[in-house]
C-alpha cells in the first residue's frame, strides 16, 4: 500500500493545486481525468473496497494536502462523510446536510454523461 501512496503527489501542477498519479505506466493529473477515467464504472465499483482498505492513508494524504494549501493562503473545504472527516485535524469544522440524498446520485449520473459527451 505504501508503494501505491508514493505514486501520488499533491502539489502545484500546471498552474493549479492538483494530484499527480505517477506509476505503473500511468502519469496523469487528477484534474485531467476527474470526469473521464476516474468516473468510469470499472473504477467506481471498486471505490468502496479501496476506501475501506486505505482510509487512514487517504485521511493522511487529504490532511497534508489541506495543510499545504492552507500554508499557501487558501481556505480549504473538504467534502466527505462526517465520520471520515472527523479524523482530519482542524480547529474549524461545519457540516452541510442535503435535504434529498437522491440528488447526489443524480449529480454523479450527470458527471458521467458530461464525460461521455466531452469525448
Amino acid at each position: 500500500l505504501d508503494s501505491f501512496v508514493k505514486m501520488l503527489d499533491f502539489g502545484w501542477h500546471k498552474e493549479q493545486w492538483d494530484i499527480r498519479i505517477n506509476g505503473l505506466g500511468v502519469d496523469v493529473l487528477v484534474s485531467a481525468e476527474a470526469n473521464k477515467m476516474l468516473k468510469e464504472a470499472a473504477i467506481g465499483k471498486h471505490i468502496p473496497t479501496v476506501a475501506e482498505q486505505t482510509q487512514g492513508e487517504v485521511i493522511g494524504f487529504a490532511g497534508a494536502a489541506a495543510a499545504k494549501m492552507g500554508a499557501g493562503g487558501k481556505v480549504v473545504l473538504m467534502e466527505g462523510r462526517a465520520p471520515t472527516l472527523e479524523y482530519v485535524r482542524t480547529p474549524y469544522r461545519f457540516e452541510l446536510v442535503m435535504s434529498d440524498p437522491v440528488i447526489i446520485g443524480m449529480r454523479r449520473a450527470s458527471q458521467r454523461m458530461m464525460a461521455a459527451a466531452a469525448e
